[in-house]
């Protein structure tokens, strides 16, 4: 498999959209699909059997019901390399390789559900947050680790988005975060328990059923931390309006929700 280097490929657009599985992805299991069909044609002709009865398994070509009684998949591909004086097996068309570029005409779209626990100081502005509970549909999960990995990326990516993370400029535009001691970012220390539930509704527009993972689990979390941080300071009368949220930005909000004619200090 050749990927993403187009000196060596004619074709490609670049990595983004979490795009890979679903592209390249399909075109391997296209290409890959071809091979095996050629693989148990060439195995039923050098073994003398009906191409329905092998199975493939292990790197090896095996009889059903007949555990061993078989052939290499590097067998198979010496007698398909050919050789002076002898025909192929089958007749086939020489070599164990095949290419297919993939061309999606459709878009796929994951689905990410999120739940989370926060406790706020009222005195210091600070947001805790005690747990987080993601449900993610990336359809068929071809790797559960990866996909999971890919989840718990997202979702520490956007919770800098959401508590820590803020551009700061001057009346004359000029940045006044300008390091990452006034730019924050979320640490190990910052972060709570993740649970990361996969639940799987494949898609019908490719042949793997898959869907993107890098970037669905972004979707909910500032507005599942906001609207959690919200109800906290319910009884404030607090309403967001914007994020990040910072300990000064919540104190101030809670001071002046509290002067606040009508108010209940």
């Amino acid at each position: 498999m050749v990927a993403g280097d187009t000196g060596a490929i004619s074709l490609g657009m670049g990595a983004f959209a979490s795009r890979q599985t679903v592209m390249g992805g399909s075109a391997v299991h296209v290409a890959a699909s071809v091979v095996r069909d050629k693989v148990r044609k060439a195995a039923a002709e050098m073994l003398e059997v009906d191409a329905a009865d092998l199975d493939l398994r292990d790197g090896r070509v095996e009889v059903k019901g007949v555990p061993r009684h078989g052939l290499g998949f590097a067998e198979v591909a010496i007698a398909m390399a050919g050789a002076p004086g002898y025909s192929l097996p089958g007749n086939l068309p020489p070599g164990l390789e095949h290419s297919h570029n993939h061309l999606g005409n459709s878009l796929t779209y994951a689905g990410s559900f999120m739940a989370v626990e926060v406790e706020v100081d009222a005195e210091t502005g600070r947001v805790e947050l005690r747990k987080i509970v993601v449900v993610n549909d990336a359809g068929f999960a071809i790797n559960p680790n990866l996909v999971r990995g890919q989840v718990i990326g997202s979702v520490v990516h956007t919770l800098g988005n959401t508590l820590f993370e803020r551009m700061v400029y001057d009346e004359h535009a000029q940045p006044q975060t300008s390091t990452f001691a006034e730019y924050l970012l979320p640490t190990a220390t910052e972060l709570p328990p993740i649970d990361v539930i996969l639940v799987e509704y494949p898609s019908e527009t490719n042949p793997l059923g898959v869907k993107g993972a890098g970037e669905t689990a972004c979707v909910p979390v500032p507005a599942a931390i906001v609207a959690a941080v919200e109800n906290a300071l319910a009884p404030f009368g607090v309403r967001l309006a914007e994020f990040p949220l910072s300990p000064a930005g919540i104190c101030r909000m809670i001071h002046d929700a509290r002067v606040k004619p009508g108010s209940n200090p």
